[in-house]
């Protein structure tokens, strides 16, 4: 293991580069012009300076519609600015600008356009005369080539040598300026471009001479990507053991660049493709590991790391999701054992899925008889058949889920007191799916009637501790008039009279719920619950997420500064955050994210809120149960939301699960 000091170190050079960036943005901006053969009057050298700015203003903003994945736009953008520049002179940012359009045009499937930037670029980058600069353009121009072959059957072969010919030619450039860090990603991407190639023997070893060389940079940026490259090639090369020995590495250089810099500089969309898959693998090879091992000591360790490292993925996550770099600061050792609590952790694998199940300080791992893709088109088909109310067509996808992830834990769920509450902490597509609903086709209940249910975004971040119920003040807040188009919700004005008979407190009903009186409320008062019946929506964003006051819409983030204090509130925290009327986008695996991390973000110990928009009167009867239930102290947070779910399943115009199910219970349980 490298020592503690050098990897703070190298983590200093920041997680700007981690989830690598596909254009350098203004990487070569600063690089100097090749040198006039005259002086400059003062009057070329002013237009020359505005043609620079304006030049690099329009590559920015092509940056950025990058990142929004609007390719094609960018592309224009990318030729107008070299266009600029080369009028100017400027032939670092003209070369740069072509570099970043042959990208543009390769994402925009513009194959034809690609190749021909890419010949542009090339020969622009024979005028630069600073060598790191020229290597740096040659790498980027190399890695356009290699997605280009991959895209681009009828120029694989040529895109490709192509690629392998400027990784070449970077690495001997870097060599000549002496700079370690740009040798390592020419040796590095050299030996991902053979990796591709299926040349195993030839790939590891320029992997390996790629980790050195960031060893001597101390560059983690770089680091990171070989360590998980050569465990990717071990795996392929048969070799196991050094494999996860690899991957660990890996996921310790991720910890240091997390623990030591910011969030806000990792660029967006690249979660997913840069760090999601580093840990997922990883677990794959913990599990298999676990799964072969006949030591039972052994196995156990391995599937507390493989626990671990799923909450690692799951805050890093929430992290890149919400751009809030203060998550690492909140987390806790996951406990070992919760009373008469089973954690269920599903993991979607690329080939199986696979369950950690803890309880009472043991962990299990159980591999489903499903395959992944066969999984996930059930639970997006679940879905969409729950919301349709006047039909039974969600009884096959109830009764196939439990089969596949509840009826292999049936010996594990046994008690032979009150049934114990199970905590899911979903992946992916599972986050969209209320639990609940899930049917058991032989006795023909639902899941809900044999256990109380709660989910959380992660057990790391969960504040696992009782409500405290008394006293408890409530701030309560509605709309049931339309407001701003949204349709009215006539039964929200009982909803709130009902719920304001169970604990003291406030409420702002209609033209009384606007933001400024809210923010004055959180603000000033010690609220332990805070119950808002409005319209609410969950997208893919953060900047998506809102509630629906009287005059205008409360963002996730004014709602986080309005409790925020709520976090260092130990005499009084905000105890429970419900939201009776949101709604998540169906299918979005990310809008779901922002939902499960509702509770995280406003400050709550909790939350309850819905997966879809329910009938407004079928909310007013469940909040009410859910209070009346919560009022007693021998009660969790789990056994209250089962009862109201329970309460209304038991009336007749609310059987279907599109009215009780999509309530969950989101953090804390007890």
């Amino acid at each position: 293991m490298r020592p503690a000091a050098r990897r703070a170190r190298r983590a200093a050079r920041g997680w700007a580069l981690l989830c690598g960036v596909l254009f350098p943005l203004a990487a070569f901006a600063g690089t100097p012009a090749s040198p006039q053969s005259c002086p400059a009057s003062a009057e070329t050298t002013h237009a020359a300076t505005a043609a620079g700015s304006e030049a690099s203003e329009s590559l920015e903003r092509s940056n950025t519609l990058v990142e929004r994945g609007e390719y094609a736009a960018a592309l224009a953008g990318y030729e107008e600015s070299q266009r600029i520049a080369r009028d100017s002179g400027d032939a670092a940012l003209a070369a740069l600008a072509s570099a970043n359009g042959a990208r543009a045009a390769a994402e925009a499937g513009q194959y034809d356009a690609a190749d021909e930037k890419l010949e542009e670029a090339l020969g622009a980058s024979e005028s630069l005369t600073d060598v790191a600069a020229r290597a740096q353009l040659l790498i980027h121009l190399g890695r356009t080539d290699a997605l280009l072959g991959e895209r681009n059957p009828a120029v694989r072969r040529s895109a490709t040598r192509r690629a392998a010919d400027s990784f070449q030619r970077a690495l001997e450039l870097a060599d000549a300026a002496g700079e370690m860090r740009l040798r390592s990603y020419a040796l590095g991407y050299l030996g991902e471009l053979y990796e591709g190639q299926g040349l195993w023997t030839d790939a590891l070893g320029l992997t390996r001479r790629a980790l050195h060389a960031a060893e001597l940079a101390d560059a983690a940026d770089a680091l990171y990507r070989w360590q998980w490259q050569l465990g990717r090639l071990e795996v392929a090369a048969g070799q196991p053991a050094r494999a996860l020995s690899a991957y660990r590495d890996t996921v310790a250089t991720l910890r240091d660049i997390r623990a030591q810099t910011a969030l806000g500089a990792i660029e967006a969309g690249t979660f997913q493709s840069r760090v999601e898959p580093i840990y997922t693998e990883l677990v794959d090879l913990l599990l298999t590991h676990a799964t072969a091992s006949g030591n039972p000591d052994e196995q156990q360790a391995l599937l507390v790391e493989a626990r671990d490292a799923l909450e690692d993925l799951k805050v890093a996550e929430l992290r890149d999701y919400f751009r809030d770099s203060c998550l690492d600061a909140q987390r806790k050792t996951a406990p070992d054992a919760i009373p008469n609590t089973v954690v269920i952790y599903p993991v979607l694998l690329p080939d199986r899925v696979e369950l950690i199940v803890s309880r009472e300080g043991r962990l299990d791992a159980h591999r489903l008889p499903v395959a992944r893709e066969t999984l996930i088109t059930a639970v997006r088909a679940f879905r969409e058949a729950l919301e349709r109310r006047n039909s039974r067509h969600y009884l096959a996808y109830a009764n196939d889920l439990y089969d596949w992830m509840i009826r292999p834990l049936e010996s594990i769920l046994q008690s032979e007191g009150e049934p114990p509450t199970l905590v899911f902490v979903p992946d992916g597509a599972l986050r969209t799916i209320p639990f609940a609903a899930l049917r058991d086709r032989e006795s023909k209940r639902f899941l809900i009637e044999m256990h109380p249910i709660a989910v959380t975004p992660s057990l790391t971040l969960t504040n696992v501790r009782p409500f405290e119920s008394d006293p408890t003040r409530m701030l309560a807040a509605g709309i049931s008039e339309s407001v701003e188009g949204y349709s009215a919700l006539p039964a929200v004005g009982n909803e709130i009279a009902a719920v304001r008979e169970f604990y003291p407190g406030k409420t702002l009903m209609n033209g009384g719920f606007e933001v400024e009186k809210l923010r004055s409320e959180l603000t000033e008062i010690p609220y332990g619950i805070v119950h808002i019946a409005s319209h609410g929506e969950f997208g893919g964003e953060p900047s998506d997420n809102f509630l629906l006051a009287y005059d205008g819409r409360v963002s996730m983030d004014q709602l986080a500064a309005m409790v925020g204090a709520t976090r260092f509130r130990a005499e009084q925290p905000l105890e429970l955050l419900t939201l009776s009327a949101c709604e998540s986008a169906a299918g979005d695996d990310r809008a779901a994210l922002g939902l499960a991390g509702v509770a995280l973000r406003a400050g709550a110990r909790s939350a309850v809120a819905t997966l879809w928009s329910v009938n407004d009167q079928a909310t007013a009867d469940f909040v009410v149960a859910f209070y009346r239930q919560l009022n007693d102290p021998e009660q969790s947070r789990a056994q209250a939301l089962q009862y109201a779910q329970i309460e209304l399943l038991k009336t007749r115009h609310y059987r279907h699960p599109g009215y009780w199910a999509p309530y969950l219970l989101i953090s804390s349980w007890l």
